[in-house]
């Protein structure tokens, strides 16, 4: 029978349930050494997310999770350069996680400076072009739509790259709550 904690769906539901104890204020876990130190010798995340480097989304706070439940893969607005899709790769074939979550967040600075056609001209900046490539045809400059669409296509073309679940999300800086996004 396979491990039940190892399927997409009980991942998601760990997440989703931890970012539930977040907004609570009832997390369980915190940065104990001691945490750290039993985790160090056999890690076994079942998630990896592919987030914003924004230092207001740390996804294991984010989520309520202890070391070595995820893999945390940040850039900016979670753009996929070659290094990103090497470490979730890597996350899927080597730690066999059973779910690679996308999770964009509002007031995203990298998005802002997407849709911001003088930022744009005025600095050369590989994640505004990777975003760009992703909203081009979108149509919009609402930034809450663009989020999502940016999102929606980072999990698209993760799909077509890793041999595990994907998913995506959108943690609301505002609240703490992350959504689930339908992504099919």
């Amino acid at each position: 029978m396979p491990d039940q904690r190892r399927t997409p769906d009980w991942a998601l539901a760990e997440l989703v349930a931890g970012n539930q104890r977040f907004v609570d204020g009832s997390s369980r876990y915190g940065h104990r050494i001691a945490a750290a130190l039993a985790a160090a010798t056999n890690p076994r995340p079942y998630a990896a997310i592919v987030g914003c480097m924004d230092s207001r989304v740390p996804v294991e706070a984010v989520f309520d999770q202890d070391f070595g439940a995820v893999c945390a893969i940040r850039t900016a607005g979670h753009a996929l350069d070659r290094i990103a899709v090497a470490s979730v790769t890597m996350a899927v074939e080597t730690l066999g996680v059973a779910l690679v979550l996308v999770l964009g967040h509002t007031r995203c600075a990298a998005i802002a400076a997407t849709l911001e056609p003088r930022w744009s001209d005025e600095h050369d900046n590989a994640a505004t072009e990777m975003i760009a490539r992703n909203i081009g045809t979108m149509g919009t400059v609402d930034v809450r739509a663009v989020t999502r669409g940016h999102v929606v296509a980072t999990v698209r073309t993760l799909r077509g790259i890793v041999a595990s679940a994907v998913a995506g999300a959108v943690y609301d800086v505002d609240t703490g709550r992350v959504e689930v996004l339908p992504t099919a």
